[in-house]
């Protein structure tokens, strides 16, 4: 009797190999699902990265297109060639009289990786340190008065930041007045 209960109680226990086997087999799966979650994790973070760039990207481009419709011809040269609308600057900027800014002589350029608004009185940060500008340009298409064409701008910007990809966006736009004077 006494070797009966002996061996239904050996029977009812694990083995060493049993335990170790299991172990092994738990850790493998959190080690795999751990590593799931992390990489998620990094996924979630560089969407987060682009969403913002891409966000303050719109917001700018906006923001520059909307001063660039309101460009006026500048008839008596006193900021860029006279009869011109719109006049790339040495340094890649864009040079133009804004119409809104009661006709003020204003500038966008790209200066240590921000893009720089000059208004005429003041110079503005339009992009936060958050994100790298990589490159800002402009395309002025038709601006010859010979053309009896409408003039635009054709505006390119690409930038990152630490945790994103780099993001391009381009966007054409001309004056919202008719160029007749």
């Amino acid at each position: 009797m006494q070797n009966k209960e002996h061996k239904d109680k050996r029977e009812n226990g694990f083995t060493l190999v049993e335990i170790m086997i299991v172990t092994g087999i738990f850790s493998t799966l959190i080690i795999v699902i751990s590593g799931v979650f992390i990489a998620s994790l990094r996924v979630e973070r560089s969407v987060l990265a682009s969403k913002e760039v891409l966000g303050e990207l719109s917001y700018v481009m906006e923001y520059m297109t909307r001063a660039l419709r309101m460009a006026e011809k500048d008839v008596s040269g006193s900021c860029i060639l006279a009869g011109a609308n719109y006049q790339l600057t040495s340094g890649g900027g864009l040079k133009f009289i804004n119409a809104l800014q009661e006709s003020a002589c204003q500038e966008f350029s790209l200066q240590g990786g921000k893009i720089k608004y000059d208004t005429g009185t003041e110079d503005i940060d339009l992009t936060s340190s958050n994100i790298n500008i990589l490159a800002l340009s402009f395309e002025i298409v038709n601006e010859t008065e010979s053309d009896n064409l409408q003039p635009f701008v054709t505006v390119y910007l690409a930038a990152d930041s630490v945790n994103s990809q780099a993001l391009q966006l381009q966007t054409s736009v001309s004056q919202r007045n008719p160029d007749i004077r």
